[in-house]
């Protein structure tokens, strides 16, 4: 009764927040206008991501209990996501983002005291612990998984889709686990996202309703998932093994490790935004951007449940990094084959 209260609040307050930050957001110009990169109609309300925030910001005050780990989350949660409205409405340049994002990095590194230094026995070797260079490797996976979410949010519906996966597979892995203690959180962030979902992809009939969740939201999702991670994987109290967080997050991992490749390839930035990511791919090739939507989250839903399959069976911790590297180089693979399809177009 109790998670079941918790949902039903975030939800409410998440709906509330849409409909009340909606004309204040066209009030202000917090809109994303369309361009060539932006290909859509009218000037859209970049609220999504501030809604889902103040969910999740009054539904665990008022539902969890305060810990110095939840308070540290939400102040950091709250500057990403102030940075993030900032990037919406001024479009910062990135080493500010960055130079943010590392910020926020040392707030929840040191606030807390918890780092990623076990990386599980992923070479069947034994288990690699990596010591104080783990705080180094923590910068690194913080800036990674936000900018990866960030990037993949390029069409309706999909950074809410896969939001919603990979914060249900990380409550189906602390369910699995016995730590019931944190399922609270994967769910709430889950059920926050679910009324902006609704709004950006049109479930009420009216455009005019139709909301995007900007670079405050996708960059708060990318720090929830890996705060989320490391909780889980970290301590002696690990709910689940370091390899498997890298299948329920394997699509904006993959896609951003494969664009950030291609541009260095080509002589570009990594952050220079462009029109070739998965989704981009997918849509030249021929699909309408509702099949690419079913598609992409299709495939992200079978990697993560392969991922909690692998966790459940306790297959070992070598051979589901070793199938994550082929996955990899076949998902690779797979977009050089759409691009060059898509190029003869």
């Amino acid at each position: 009764m109790h998670i079941l209260a918790t949902i039903f609040t975030t939800f409410c307050f998440a709906f509330i927040a849409i409909k009340f930050f909606k004309p204040v957001a066209i009030e202000v110009g917090l809109v994303d206008k369309p361009c060539e990169r932006k290909q859509h109609d009218g000037h859209i309300p970049l609220i999504g991501g501030i809604s889902i925030f103040l969910a999740v910001l009054a539904a665990t005050l008022l539902w969890l209990p305060s810990t110095l780990e939840l308070r540290m989350y939400l102040i950091a949660s709250a500057m990403m996501v102030f940075i993030g409205a900032l990037d919406d409405k001024f479009d910062l340049r990135v080493r500010v983002r960055i130079v943010g994002q590392i910020i926020i990095a040392s707030l929840m590194i040191y606030g807390v005291g918890g780092y990623i230094s076990n990386l599980g026995d992923i070479l069947g070797l034994g288990t690699i612990d990596i010591g104080a260079f783990g705080i180094l490797f923590t910068y690194f996976g913080i800036i990674v998984v936000i900018n990866a979410y960030n990037m993949i949010d390029g069409i309706d519906g999909l950074i809410g889709s896969l939001s919603v996966n990979t914060f249900t597979s990380i409550a189906l892995l602390f369910l699995l686990s016995g730590q019931t203690d944190y399922l609270s959180y994967p769910l709430i962030l889950a059920t926050a996202t679910l009324p902006y979902l609704m709004f950006n992809l049109g479930f009420f009939k009216n455009e005019t309703k139709k909301i995007f969740m900007g670079d405050a939201g996708s960059m708060f999702v990318g720090l929830s998932v890996i705060w989320l991670l490391t909780m889980g994987t970290q301590g002696d109290s690990a709910s689940f093994r370091p390899v498997t967080a890298l299948w329920i997050c394997a699509i904006p991992l993959m896609d951003m490790l494969a664009i950030v490749v291609r541009r260095y390839k080509n002589g570009k930035s990594p952050f220079k935004p462009d029109r070739d990511h998965l989704h981009h791919l997918l849509q030249r090739a021929g699909l309408s951007s509702k099949q690419t939507l079913v598609v992409i989250s299709f495939g992200a839903a079978l990697m993560s449940g392969f991922g909690i399959a692998g966790e459940y069976f306790n297959i070992a911790e070598s051979i589901m990094f070793a199938s994550f590297l082929l996955m990899f180089i076949s998902y690779a693979l797979s977009i050089r084959f759409i691009s060059r399809r898509a190029s003869f177009k």
